[in-house]
């Protein structure tokens, strides 16, 4: 039983810390600037991430901005840079 419990804090532990690195990851692009500030991103911002080659930054910001699920955030990003045509475009 010990094992069990030793076995499932570790991973709560380790889902923890992966969740403390991507928000400093977030944290450090938005002081950087490449990131605009919460709330205030356009779809321009996601066209310029996405130009500069920071996919996972664009697909990010554009379900921070239209409040989407991964999938549809990603085929919108890959149509922006040309990879992906939408349905009906």
């Amino acid at each position: 039983m010990m094992k069990i419990l030793y076995v499932v804090g570790g991973l709560l532990l380790l889902l923890f810390l992966i969740d403390a690195v991507k928000k400093a990851k977030t944290r450090r692009a938005r002081e950087s600037g490449l990131l605009p500030p919460p709330g205030q991103g356009s779809d321009s911002d996601v066209e310029r991430l996405a130009a500069q080659g920071e996919k996972i930054q664009a697909i990010k910001l554009y379900r921070e901005i239209h409040g989407v699920d991964l999938k549809e955030a990603k085929e919108a990003v890959e149509h922006l840079t040309g990879k992906l045509k939408l349905p009906g475009s």
